[in-house]
């Protein structure tokens, strides 16, 4: 993952389906996994191209259903954009 302060870092969110274990969000790279309805998001830093294209193939070895992928520059608070609503038809 990058350093903090490093200038071209870049932040991604990997929502997945399923819950996680602690370990492999370890072997992400570090992500940070936050447990939401339905899945799992995975947080985190990348400096390039390739870190993301690791974490997503080998989420894919894993047979883990991937629902959304974003980047995004760093804000102060260092959080991840808010999930997108959907409402459900009546």
């Amino acid at each position: 993952m990058a350093e903090p302060g490093q200038p071209n870092r870049k932040r991604f969110s990997i929502r997945v389906a399923g819950r996680l274990s602690a370990d492999l969000a370890e072997d992400l790279g570090g992500a940070a996994q936050h447990d939401r309805t339905g899945g799992t998001t995975l947080t985190g830093e990348f400096v390039d191209q390739s870190q993301i294209y690791g974490i997503l193939d080998r989420l894919r070895q894993l047979g883990i259903e991937v629902l959304r992928f974003e980047t995004y520059q760093p804000n102060r608070a260092n959080q991840p954009p808010p999930e997108p609503r959907h409402e459900e038809a009546s």
